[in-house]
């Protein structure tokens, strides 16, 4: 069985990584190699639009590589990212994100239709420093995504289109005391008809007379409003969580009898262990 060339890709440019990472003895820096417990749940919508919440709790271990070029295990949004430019203003990175499968036969509107497969978004994204650094205490920046999808059913690829998401983030530091961090992100989503038709689309074989047929188009997704906090609680205990608003009023595909709410909501809380890290120093701590 062949893996899809995503994986691929993420596995070649993990030895590259591994083969050119360079000794650093710096103690004040984290760990090049290191090993993560998570408690982890969230709250959120099973797809956009969706009058479903789904919980999702899971106790997870992963590694974490943090690589002068390849990161791993470091955001729980991006289980991924490759740095191929950072002059401290500009960075311009490779970025991989995932989402939860979904049950279709769980969710109201899609009884009987197949189920979300795990989904798999990897692609490019600018990063410009509108104000500020990662060293001070307030920093503004604009980020630009663009991410080919691919859902999995098992090891078995379906290309899914693309998704253009900026995002607009302001980050407060150290503002109820050291260690804290306060998110504020605006992030609009455009997507193609491929990646509409995954959540919205009505293939003939699956119309029943409350869910008619609908062929997706590309256009407008939906925009987040996210307020997140991180608190470092010791060096090896660190606490992140969120809250998210996604106003869907005015998506492409508003009139698919799958779209259900203009309004979504979500939370995610999570409690991050490092449980160890290797004596070789990372190169750099961002």
């Amino acid at each position: 069985m062949k893996l899809p060339r995503v994986v691929v890709c993420l596995l070649l440019l993990f030895v590259a990584a591994l083969v050119h990472a360079a000794e650093v003895n710096d103690e004040s820096l984290p760990g090049l190699w290191g090993i993560r417990l998570v408690a982890f749940g969230q709250n959120f919508p099973a797809y956009p639009s969706s009058s479903d919440q789904n919980l999702t709790v899971l106790p997870l271990p992963y590694p974490v590589y943090r690589g002068d070029f390849l990161r791993l295990g470091e955001d729980l949004e991006d289980i991924a990212n490759g740095r191929i430019v950072d002059n401290g203003r500009v960075k311009l990175s490779l970025g991989v994100s995932a989402s939860f499968p979904e049950d279709s036969d769980e969710l109201r509107s899609r009884a009987g239709m197949p189920d979300l497969d795990f989904l798999l978004e990897a692609g490019p994204e600018l990063t410009i420093a509108l104000q500020g650094s990662p060293d001070d205490d307030r920093e503004l920046k604009l980020n630009l995504q663009a991410r080919a999808a691919l859902s999995l059913d098992g090891l078995d690829p379906t290309g899914r289109g693309f998704i253009f998401n900026p995002e607009l983030e302001y980050l407060l530091r150290d503002l109820f005391g050291s260690n804290n961090e306060l998110r504020f992100r605006v992030a609009p989503a455009w997507a193609s008809r491929d990646y509409m038709d995954f959540f919205y689309g009505v293939a003939p074989e699956f119309a029943t007379p409350g869910r008619p047929a609908f062929a997706a188009s590309s256009g407008y997704l939906n925009t987040e409003f996210l307020l997140g906090l991180n608190r470092k609680i010791t060096d090896r205990l660190e606490f992140r969580g969120s809250v998210r608003l996604w106003v869907n009023k005015g998506a492409a595909n508003d009139a698919s009898p799958l779209y259900q709410r203009d309004y979504d909501r979500g939370i995610r809380l999570a409690l991050f262990w490092s449980a160890w890290e290797s004596r070789r120093r990372a190169a750099t701590a961002h």
